[in-house]
């Protein structure tokens, strides 16, 4: 993961819109406080708050979209690579879910959810 640009909602508060890529997928984040550089190579995954509506997912398009309802929340459909650790990828952006994922998910399922957001920290 790569970050691609970083547009600040509040220079004196260090908060930011960071999007970040791995060459195929995009996703924009916010973080505070901010101290990411253009460039810059991330190794941590990201973390997303307040998941709702997660399943299943029968689509086989992974991806992360803005929704119309908040500038900061996300529709994600991403696979599942750790369960137990709740770590999701879509391409190569990792996250890790900082709620409860329901039961009954496994490794290598492709699920989707909306979150309130997702944070670089």
């Amino acid at each position: 993961m790569i970050i691609e640009s970083i547009k600040w909602i509040s220079s004196e508060a260090e908060e930011a819109e960071v999007e970040i890529s791995d060459g195929h997928f995009k996703c924009v984040v916010f973080s505070q406080p901010c101290s990411a550089k253009v460039g810059q190579q991330l190794t941590e995954p990201l973390h997303v708050f307040s998941i709702k509506n997660a399943m299943i997912s029968d689509k086989f398009l992974l991806g992360i979209w803005s929704t119309n309802n908040e500038k900061l929340e996300r529709k994600v459909v991403a696979k599942i690579v750790d369960i137990k650790n709740q770590i999701i990828a879509v391409g190569d952006i990792c996250m890790i879910i900082d709620d409860l994922l329901p039961g009954g998910l496994e490794n290598g399922n492709v699920i989707e959810f909306k979150c309130a957001r997702v944070d670089l920290w």
